[in-house]
């Protein structure tokens, strides 16, 4: 079984380099148009498809999940140029229904989710942020304004990963705090963080804290123990949502967790998906009534 998150560190032993590609990278904000129209008739300025929940597979494939349903639409394969050997690490979705997609040779892309086409973004690593989770959080509860949080650092093999905000318009990272672990991270559109931390002992969730990386809640979840191969997390109408392969596991699958309470409260197998990002956005509902 072959462990996604590190194919950076395989790598580096199979070329005697890992890092960022030297290619042309297009514009600040990596163009490409919006990924999908906003429907205001809601009263929200959000659209519809902006309140799936979207997941990349190992070899490119991007799909949305219904939380509701609990089954998966394809919408196609990615065709971003990324480096040699490099695969889809993790995936985070703005308000517009666009995909910020990087992949494990640290080059971020953005990527419309309609007509699935990639743009390569002016992305440099910055504070030795070359692989991270990500997730987009509103500034206040309820509001429309978001920032993209990033959680991560050389590879998933360090013990503590560096919290920072990277701006979508000009490319630049700025350092929150640190983290103890390597978390995937989703954001709300209650102005919450949280991140899902994998481990062969026991994994578990967090709340951090925006402005410092300090855990301000965690839920420990024992029965996720095991060697992690490959993850991604989502938050998504008050539960979280966790995809994860562990050990011999042949695909993923996606465990329910009470957003209230850390319980798992159902689990769905995945045949055929190897999933290492997930991305929802602030216009995702919180709850459901």
């Amino acid at each position: 079984m072959f462990d996604f998150k590190t194919l950076c560190v395989l790598a580096t032993a199979l070329l005697a380099a890992c890092g960022p590609t030297s290619r042309d990278q297009g514009d600040d904000t990596g163009g490409g148009g919006d990924g999908g129209n906003r429907d205001s008739s809601s009263g929200d300025g959000c659209s519809d498809a902006s309140k799936l929940v979207y997941v990349v597979d190992s070899n490119d494939k991007l799909s949305n999940f219904d939380p509701m349903t609990k089954t998966f639409t394809d919408l196609g394969d990615l065709s971003c140029p990324a480096g040699f050997l490099a695969t889809p690490f993790s995936m985070s979705i703005d308000r517009d229904t666009n995909a910020w997609v990087l992949y494990s040779d640290g080059d971020l892309y953005k990527v419309n989710t309609t007509n699935l086409m990639c743009t390569a973004t002016s992305w440099n690593t910055q504070l030795g942020l070359t692989q991270f989770g990500m997730g987009f959080s509103t500034e206040t509860a309820g509001g429309t304004a978001d920032t993209l949080f990033v959680a991560g650092g050389s590879g998933p093999t360090v013990p503590t990963s560096t919290l920072a905000t990277l701006s979508t318009t000009n490319m630049t990272a700025s350092s929150r705090g640190t983290v103890t672990g390597w978390p995937e991270l989703t954001g709300t559109g209650n102005a919450e963080l949280w991140g899902f931390f994998p481990s062969a002992g026991g994994a578990r969730i967090e709340k951090l804290d925006k402005t410092t990386g300090a855990a301000l809640q965690t839920f420990q979840l024992p029965t996720l123990a095991g060697e992690p191969m490959a993850w991604a997390f989502a938050a998504w109408g008050g539960d979280f949502w966790v995809f994860l392969m562990r050990g011999n596991d042949v695909q993923t699958t996606v465990y329910q967790v009470s957003g209230s309470n850390g319980q798992i409260k159902g689990m769905t197998s995945a045949p055929g998906r190897r999933i290492v990002g997930a991305g929802v956005s602030t216009c995702a509902p919180t709850v459901i009534l």
